[in-house]
């Protein structure tokens, strides 16, 4: 029993620490704007930082629901905007980002004036926007499949693969949420080591 707790908090530890640093070190990482149009986002890369004042967004193509059958996260489409040399606006790519059901309504609402934007009715982040900071996660073949379902009443199969680039945008925890996850984690560990360094003590004296 004693040494399953010692292993049970030396790989607690070990992951938190883990996590911890992992979003440490992605939070002080340079950040691409993915709006800037100069960022190709076939270029990009797993766990890269990213940020962007998203505006323009789509439906969700993926939703996720609890035991209770309640919604607990989406992943809405995120188009990229491009100019091309005669200033006329397209999208080049898509993307996911991953969206918390308390910020549901405000997606929708800029879902819908997105839609009115692109039909010319009004301007362009009339529904407000939403300063994301984050890092971009390879979606899984579920995610592939849902984004690409969503898009085909509008391009062919090839024009999807061409344009889909296979990331979901993640929102950062905070600074603080990361270094007391690593702290934790480092205590963790060094609680379970010692743990079992008492364990092993204990045993040769018998």
């Amino acid at each position: 029993m004693k040494f399953r707790l010692t292993f049970a908090f030396l790989i607690l530890g070990l992951v938190l620490a883990f996590l911890g640093g992992k979003g440490l070190v992605t939070s002080i990482m340079p950040a691409k704007d993915l709006y800037d149009q100069s960022v190709d986002w076939t270029k990009l890369k797993n766990g890269q930082r990213v940020y962007a004042n998203v505006d323009f967004v789509f439906e969700p193509f993926e939703i996720t629901s609890n035991d209770s059958g309640q919604d607990v996260s989406a992943i809405y489409t995120i188009p990229d905007l491009k100019v091309d040399s005669d200033d006329n606006i397209y999208i080049a790519h898509y993307m996911g980002i991953l969206v918390k059901s308390e910020d549901f309504s405000k997606y929708d609402r800029m879902v819908d004036a997105s839609w009115d934007w692109w039909d010319g009715k009004v301007e362009l982040g009339s529904a407000g926007t939403d300063s994301f900071d984050g890092y971009l996660r390879k979606m899984d073949k579920k995610e592939k499949e849902f984004i690409h379902d969503y898009l085909k009443d509008w391009y062919s199969e090839s024009e999807i693969e061409e344009m889909v680039v296979p990331y979901v945008m993640m929102r950062n925890q905070t600074m603080l949420a990361n270094v007391l996850m690593f702290v934790g984690g480092i205590v963790l560990t060094l609680v379970g080591a010692l743990f079992g360094f008492l364990f092993f003590i204990k045993k040769g004296g018998n």
